[in-house]
């Protein structure tokens, strides 16, 4: 009788959390400002619908969606802009995950806990690493961003802005192009997904090396801070490159400039990689998906200006850093997975490490 308490007053403050969470004018301005927010919350209904997909399951997430925003109608003008509503479908999906644990039996509870952590960890690194990359910014001022301007030039010709051109001359393709690239997180989140349903222990060290890649990878933005041919070169990119002369004569150096150093390496190609990598023994329309996003972020990192090519680059081995550390099937004495670490490691900090230290030293 206690427990069954306990449990109905958790599935309260569940919802009236949620309530509050939809009334909030902040929460508000966030998924309508913030691509970023509200396709992350959309994210979690994909995972939520996925571990639970019956009729009953939509119904009630239906209802609980009207309910907020019923709730947002009170404080803000109806009807919303549809990037709220979805916003609200997440908010209502993370409500959902959270009393499904409540009420889940001990023996039935792996799945949707750990959904549940993965939907709160996805949030969770929405809020922590803008401001660290903000506070990043403040306490390195120079990026290098030149460097790597001159390398993709090397190649003899400037991919991002080639790429950006393109997309310029393909309005609706860059549209579908830039889907892809700002919902990276759904390939992460379907293969989880169907990891976990296949076997939880599976699933964890998917969850891990999609989780921990971000703060990993954002201690390398750091130590090589970039931001982009679009932040450099603003109303230049991407239709006036500069020109090979002057790219031949320029004076390599770190260069003042504001915005988020988060570069190199690129964490919207790693997560592409690693949700094809871990897609392995996945349903066929994963793993086609997997290949989508792994094609499309290619190009829309490169197109929409947020990387350099050796941007990318780079993702490659730290990928296989991130991919072999976590990797749940094979023993930590086996050759393959140290190879993989140290080869990972290695060709990841020569490529960041080493050429920060000595420019920004200088």
């Amino acid at each position: 009788m206690i427990s069954r308490v306990i449990r109905i007053a958790l599935t309260v403050l569940v919802v009236i959390g949620a309530c509050l969470a939809a009334h909030d004018h902040y929460f508000f301005l966030l998924a309508k400002l913030q691509y970023s927010f509200w396709a992350t919350l959309l994210s979690i209904t994909v995972l939520h619908l996925r571990i639970r997909h019956s009729l009953s399951e939509f119904a009630v997430l239906g209802t609980f969606t009207v309910l907020l925003i019923a709730v947002m109608s009170r404080t803000e003008q109806f009807p919303f802009p549809i990037r709220i509503c979805l916003a609200l479908l997440g908010l209502a999906s993370l409500a959902m995950l959270a009393i499904r644990v409540i009420w889940c039996k001990p023996s039935q509870i792996a799945v949707p806990l750990w959904a549940l952590v993965a939907a709160a960890s996805l949030i969770s690194a929405g809020w922590v690493i803008p401001p660290f990359l903000t506070w990043a910014g403040r306490t390195t001022p120079k990026v290098l961003d030149l460097y790597l301007c001159s390398f993709d030039a090397s190649l003899g010709f400037q991919p991002s802005f080639a790429m950006g051109v393109l997309l310029g001359k393909l309005s609706v393709f860059a549209r579908v192009i830039g889907f892809f690239y700002m919902n990276v997180t759904l390939i992460l989140v379907i293969v989880f997904a169907e990891q976990l349903l296949r076997d939880v222990r599976k699933a964890v060290p998917v969850f891990l090396a999609f989780f921990l890649s971000n703060p990993i990878g954002t201690l390398f933005y750091t130590l090589f801070p970039a931001l982009g041919p679009l932040y450099v070169f603003q109303d230049n990119f991407p239709l006036r490159p500069l020109p090979a002369s002057v790219i031949q004569h320029m004076l390599l150096q770190p260069v003042v400039l504001p915005g988020l150093r988060n570069a190199m390496p690129s964490l919207h190609m790693t997560w592409a990689i690693l949700g094809l990598w871990f897609a392995r023994g996945t349903p066929r329309w994963v793993r086609v998906a997997a290949w989508a996003f792994v094609v499309f972020t290619i190009m829309g990192t490169l197109g929409i200006g947020e990387h350099y090519l050796i941007d990318l680059v780079v993702a490659l081995p730290f990928s296989l850093m991130i991919f072999a550390a976590f990797f749940s099937l094979s023993a930590w004495k086996d050759s393959w997975r140290i190879r993989g670490i140290a080869f990972g490691f290695g060709a990841t900090s020569c490529a960041t490490l080493i050429p920060a230290y000595f420019s920004l030293d200088s």
